[in-house]
């Protein structure tokens, strides 16, 4: 006779339950482990401030009171307002350089 390459006898019925209940419970572990991960790096996002560059513009007052009126009206800030009016103007002027 040949002999058989599977030297452990199989399961029981017991041993099979506790194998697959693990598996189950395999994943859910898995997400309570990533959300504690997800909580501790938002704790430690909070702490740290980033860094920024101040870029500072030259403007006249009627256009920082036409800004500060935008974002009044819209709810979005300063700095974002002034990056949309910017970003058009920065398009046109990239084309223009390019041909």
């Amino acid at each position: 006779m040949m002999n058989s390459r599977f030297t452990k006898p199989p399961l029981s019925k017991t041993e099979k339950e506790k194998k697959a209940e693990n598996f189950l419970n395999f994943s859910t572990e898995q997400d309570t482990q990533k959300k504690e991960q997800e909580i501790k790096n938002i704790n430690e996002r909070i702490l740290k401030k980033e860094s920024v560059k101040a870029f500072l513009l030259r403007f006249p007052i009627s256009m920082a009171q036409d800004i500060t009126e935008i974002s009044a009206l819209t709810g979005i800030s300063r700095n974002a307002v002034c990056l949309e009016l910017l970003r058009s103007a920065v398009k046109e002027k990239l084309k223009e350089l390019k041909s």
